[in-house]
């Protein structure tokens, strides 16, 4: 009798350990670049609790949104799909459509506890044939009781607590805190908030190459560099409530951002909404102090793509099999610093639409490597301002190539210098072969439902994005 209430006990126990999933917190800040923090090594941008995840876990040094714009770089984190996979998702300010599942609801269908706050997918349409709320219950009771020029009245880490107090005791978790800074308009005075509560003076702000050295520019990013300390503050709370509840250790904390800071060299935007660098290379530092090994860089290139598998399988659920992106389970696991898997040499990024109205184009695609950039831009419209043939739409209007290793900043062209012509064609072949295998409508021609959205798009924005405006789409 003994033996069998060993075993029953035994088996309990198994049981439970079995049942202890892991927790997730999906921490993403609004337009900002790699480069903005510290652990990165430019400029004096306090982000101490970005450099923690990143100390007692990994510094992600390749890490690449799908889109340089917020609806469609995030439809690619939901669904684990590039963005020109998703049809009308591949835009800002169109819709999601449900056929594309979003890894929220297999989280929540196999017992996770889903909450949000502030700003999940969108801006869009919420359609009958489009996803509507994607990341569980919103939490945005909360308020900050002195609220600050740019900052939203969210009380972020406030909110992070609410929903901790809301979930069933030991029940899994996973929780998207999506803040809204830095995302223009910034308070036009926070550069004094970033002297007086971080250190941080107009003398000691570093501005890009290209951006003329004055006060104006100076005080702009510091307010903008304000707001990204602010939200690192938050991070900072939210660590401490896991603490306090004895469930750090057992949390895949992600901290990323999901595009580019807006930067503009001369009149030409080169981050937010571009194909360079400081528009599609985002921060990713990712702990999980129960698993992973503290202290690591990797070089890996990886994409926003990859979270939902990632999370999916850190729950321990296989990810379907039409996701594009791979888990990034065996790097975490792994001891090892610099490339994990030699694979992951390369990534896509791309854009079709970012407010601007035709003959504006901001359509373009990138790959990038160790060392190059390809960038190819595309046309929407003729000369007479009428829509292009699917032929005639996959010709690319410009091409750029930088050399990254002697030209971070991409200040110098050399698509024209023969010198390269090897090392360009070669980054247009595996391009053009990764958009044939992932249905790219840039490579493949079948722009159809892209030419409906950008019109739609478009017409929305002229009307006014809270108007209703009936679909171009039989389904």
């Amino acid at each position: 009798m003994n033996r069998y209430i060993v075993l029953i006990l035994f088996s309990i126990l198994f049981s439970c350990q079995k049942e202890k999933r892991a927790n997730i917190l999906f921490f993403i800040t609004d337009d900002e670049s790699w480069i903005e923090r510290s652990a990165y090594g430019f400029g004096k941008i306090p982000t101490p609790y970005f450099d923690q995840v990143a100390e007692e876990g990994i510094l992600f040094t390749n890490a690449f949104t799908s889109a340089p714009s917020c609806a469609p770089s995030r439809a690619s984190v939901l669904t684990g799909r590039n963005f020109w996979e998703l049809e009308q998702g591949a835009f800002i300010q169109a819709f999601l459509p449900k056929k594309f599942p979003v890894f929220t609801d297999i989280l929540a269908k196999n017992g996770y506890y889903i909450g949000n706050t502030q700003k999940t997918w969108g801006p869009g349409v919420h359609i009958e044939n489009g996803h509507s709320e994607v990341s569980g219950v919103p939490f945005n009771e909360a308020k900050i009781d002195n609220k600050i020029e740019g900052i939203v009245d969210n009380d972020y880490a406030a909110n992070f607590d609410l929903f901790l107090k809301a979930r069933k005791m030991d029940q899994p978790f996973f929780f998207w805190a999506g803040l809204s800074e830095p995302h223009l308009p910034n308070g036009s005075e926070n550069y004094k908030r970033l002297e007086e509560e971080f250190g941080i003076t107009l003398d000691q702000i570093q501005l890009f190459p290209g951006v003329e050295d004055t006060r104006e520019n100076r005080q702009d990013r510091a307010n903008y560099i304000y707001e990204i300390c602010y939200a690192d503050m938050q991070l900072g709370r939210m660590l401490e409530s896991l603490k306090a509840i004895g469930e750090l250790d057992n949390t895949l904390v992600v901290v990323t951002s999901d595009n580019g800071t807006p930067i503009l060299r001369g009149e030409k935007q080169v981050g937010k909404a571009s194909g360079y660098d400081l528009g599609v290379h985002e921060p990713l530092a990712i702990m999980w102090p129960s698993r992973v090994k503290a202290g690591r860089k990797v070089s890996d290139f990886v994409c926003f793509t990859d979270f939902a598998p990632t999370f999916l399988e850190v729950a321990e659920i296989k990810p379907p099999a039409d996701m594009s992106g791979s888990s990034l389970l065996r790097i975490l696991e792994s001891k090892k610093s610099g490339r994990i898997e030699a694979d992951r040499n390369s990534v896509v990024t791309g854009l079709e639409w970012h407010g601007e109205f035709d003959p504006d184009s901001r359509s373009s695609r990138s790959i990038r490597d160790d060392r190059f950039a390809y960038i190819v831009s595309y046309n929407n419209v003729d000369e007479n301002g009428l829509p292009l043939t699917n032929i005639e739409s996959i010709k690319p209007a410009k091409v750029e190539f930088y050399d990254l290793i002697n030209d971070p900043w991409q200040l110098n062209d050399l698509s024209k210098d023969p010198a390269f012509a090897d090392d360009m064609q070669r980054l247009a072949n595996e391009f053009r072969q990764y958009g044939m295998l992932t249905k790219d409508p840039r490579v493949t021609g079948e722009m159809d439902i892209f030419t409906d959205t950008r019109q739609y798009v478009q017409k929305r924005k002229r009307i006014g994005y809270g108007k209703t405006l009936m679909l171009p789409f039989s389904k």
